[in-house]
């Protein structure tokens, strides 16, 4: 990435003063407050100008009739004017210092008509002559909790070293509200639409530089320059782990994904191997995308694929050793000499010590349960252990040992010398919500992985394993 191209990009994640042009005066309630209330709500610490023709005030900010009567320069506008407004805009903003443009509003190029296209290439042509970068339009435009900016109130104001860059806004917040209460955090997430100007390129550039992010995460509808995103996909590769969705790779997602960003979307098996080829790890769905951000923040990478399984009952346990073995993890049996040691302060009735070890019928004795988790973590013939609790057992009476329970798995997680991960059956009452929730963000606070389902924690960490198996086959070669 060139200097000049970074330094641009620089400007947009940390701006020094902000204008919003084209928010609504009268309607508090109107979608263009959005950005107004999330940057209020992040605290932006920067000049905060308001602009629109009718003037007046909005929560005691002064609402400027047009850039020519705000008193300074500004680095960086968020635009919600119609589609019509935006070259106009992109004028206005070039006599006062402007660095860079983020429009939201849609009607441009997706569209498929002939006005939209013609506008969308106006604002390129516009970026060119002016200097000033474009974000989108048809976009949400960006979030980094470091500098306080975001589009949506609720994000986390944490930052971490996730960076996300998507050509959808909708899956940008998908995705972000998927894994907050997981515990994932974002150094920087941009929703970037159809890219008129800066695109998925400009910013896998940048986040593959960006000392604040260690993992990239990547949804992609289509790309502009084939070529060069491919370069960049490489060099990125290489010193980060990249995770990507690829919209639009049916038929039908190929229509979708026109009509969404315009993108020309590309045909399933040249993605394929392009991931394949550079050890990027494809994922197919922000469910998925959201259990294999939670693994490679949290769960160090087991050493292989043994795992021991433990807390299911006698018939869930059958399928969930289906479940990992069909996801190319090993469900070795525990051995004998094993089995006699648990045995020896375990009931044999109601308990099956073999793997998966169904404690099911001790729940109520956390003593117990974590000495044997603490005997079967030990053993040499595994590589991780997967502990599972079905909340939908566990009447309220008794939830507080739940927490004993908890707390225990933390102290041994702490201690382990290998990996230790959570499911939680999520199919809860009402009344249970909220004590689960405290449970689940105490796992979270001590960096303890957590699943909803077997599936999802196998198919995560078979990923992972495959991923660093591919990246350790490479560096020997």
């Amino acid at each position: 990435m060139s200097t000049s191209n970074k330094e641009s990009l620089r400007s947009i994640f940390y701006p020094t003063s902000i204008a919003l042009a084209g928010v609504t005066v009268d309607n508090p309630q109107h979608w263009t407050r959005t950005f107004l209330d999330s940057l209020l709500e992040f605290q932006f610490e920067g000049p905060l100008y308001l602009v629109n023709p009718k003037g007046g005030e909005i929560k005691g900010t002064k609402v400027y009739r047009s850039f020519a009567d705000v008193p300074r320069d500004v680095d960086y506008v968020i635009s919600t004017v119609p589609a019509k407004a935006a070259p106009g805009l992109v004028e206005e903003c070039a006599h006062k210092g402007v660095k860079a443009v983020h429009f939201c509003t849609a009607g441009f190029s997706e569209t498929g008509e002939d006005e939209g296209v013609r506008l969308e290439a106006q604002l390129a042509d516009l970026s060119r002559r002016t200097g000033i970068r474009i974000i989108g339009p048809n976009c949400m435009g960006i979030y980094c909790p470091e500098s306080r900016i975001s589009f949506n109130a609720d994000f986390p104001k944490q930052s971490g070293p996730v960076g996300f860059i998507s050509q959808s806004g909708g899956n940008t917040g998908g995705l972000i509200h998927r894994v907050m209460s997981r515990g994932v955090r974002f150094s920087k997430a941009i929703s970037y639409g159809n890219a008129c100007d800066l695109n998925e390129s400009d910013f896998l550039e940048y986040l593959a530089d960006d000392p604040e992010t260690t993992i990239i995460g990547l949804y992609i509808e289509g790309v502009k320059d084939g070529r060069r995103f491919r370069q960049a996909l490489e060099k990125a590769a290489k010193e980060k782990p990249i995770v990507l969705l690829k919209g639009g790779i049916t038929e039908g997602g190929a229509r979708a994904a026109a009509s969404h960003t315009g993108s020309l979307a590309g045909s399933e098996r040249i993605w394929d191997s392009i991931c394949k080829h550079l050890g990027i790890i494809q994922v197919y769905s922000l469910e998925e995308f959201a259990d294999v951000l939670v693994t490679l923040r949290f769960m160090p990478a087991p050493r292989g694929r043994r795992v021991a399984l433990v807390g299911g009952g006698g018939g869930s346990s059958v399928l969930i050793a289906d479940e990992f073995e069909r996801s190319g993890l090993k469900v070795p049996a525990l051995p004998q000499e094993m089995r006699d040691r648990i045995r020896e302060f375990t009931p044999i009735a109601g308990n099956i010590l073999r793997n998966p070890i169904d404690y099911s019928q001790n729940m109520t004795e956390p003593e117990k349960l974590l000495r044997t988790v603490r005997i079967i973590s030990q053993w040499g013939g595994i590589d991780f252990l997967i502990f599972f609790l079905d909340l939908a057992w566990v009447p309220l009476s008794v939830m507080d040992l739940v927490h004993r329970i908890i707390d225990g798995m933390l102290a041994e997680s702490g201690a382990a010398l290998k990996p230790i991960a959570m499911v939680v059956q999520i199919d809860i009452s009402p009344e249970q919500v909220e004590k689960v929730y405290s449970f689940v963000q105490k796992c979270v606070s001590s960096s303890l992985p957590i699943y909803y389902s077997f599936a999802s924690a196998a198919n995560a960490i078979n990923l992972l394993l495959t991923h660093n198996e591919k990246k350790s086959a490479g560096l020997q070669a």
